[in-house]
């Protein structure tokens, strides 16, 4: 298969100067004090992720890095894990003020773990809907999963599909990301996105497209995007190739 769009060469570029980029943990460092009876430590940024140690009431702590949620925090001892923001709420900075956490910007943005969201846009000039949820693996990189319905005059279709999600620039308001995925698409009734006689077809897709991060947890998004149907035939070279936009808006966590 030769793939004439112009998408796919510029994602492999951005990623090869890109694929080195890892968290930075940079945040300054906050001591507070533990009110509560304990403070349970976990190996990672969420409920899913064991608890290894317990901390004290009156134990001093200090806050390392916050993502979203989940605040990184080191033990007296040298114990460094995560708790979440409910057990932190309780804690008192070292005069015995109550430690008053920051509401979500765009810091967070930049550190979230999920994020769900809602687009509408055009594929191949009919009306499309996603819906999405995607998690970071890193600040630079995360995994999405997606969920399409379109509708044509005398066809409808639908889509699934997981992606990776480049986006080199994280700390920009307007950050531009970069995407590769696979999926599959079904046509119902009288095809006119694909062949009729392909009811059912593997996907590929390259796109690009930016966030704007709006406020507390918001955040705008577009995206434009190319899709190769693959052909079912390994005789004949048949594929298809399609072009959507969409733009919409996602909440973080």
């Amino acid at each position: 298969m030769v793939y004439r769009g112009y998408l796919l060469p510029i994602f492999l570029v951005i990623v090869t100067l890109f694929s080195g980029l890892v968290c930075a943990e940079d945040d300054q460092a906050i001591m507070v004090k533990v009110a509560d009876p304990f403070i349970n430590l976990r190996t990672g940024p969420g409920s899913a992720y064991p608890i290894f140690y317990v901390i004290d009431r009156g134990e001093l702590v200090t806050i390392e890095k916050r993502r979203t949620e989940w605040f990184k925090i080191r033990s007296k001892d040298g114990k460094t894990g995560w708790a979440s923001r409910q057990e932190m709420q309780l804690t008192l900075l070292p005069g015995g003020e109550t430690f008053q956490l920051p509401e979500a910007d765009s810091d967070d943005f930049v550190t979230r773990l999920w994020a769900y969201g809602v687009s509408g846009g055009e594929l191949d000039k009919a009306p499309v809907v996603t819906v999405f949820s995607a998690y970071s693996f890193t600040e630079n990189l995360s995994g999405e999963l997606s969920y399409s319905q379109s509708s044509a005059s005398f066809s409808s279709s639908s889509s699934i599909k997981a992606a990776l999600l480049m986006q080199p620039f994280p700390e920009w308001a307007a950050s531009p990301f970069f995407t590769l995925g696979v999926g599959k698409i079904k046509v119902k009734s009288g095809a006119t996105l694909i062949s009729a006689n392909r009811q059912e077809s593997t996907m590929a897709q390259v796109g690009l497209g930016f966030h704007y991060y709006l406020s507390r947890r918001f955040v705008i998004r577009f995206d434009f995007n190319e899709y190769v149907i693959l052909s079912a035939n390994d005789s004949k070279d048949d594929n298809e190739e399609i072009n959507e936009w969409k733009i919409g808006f996602s909440v973080f966590f």
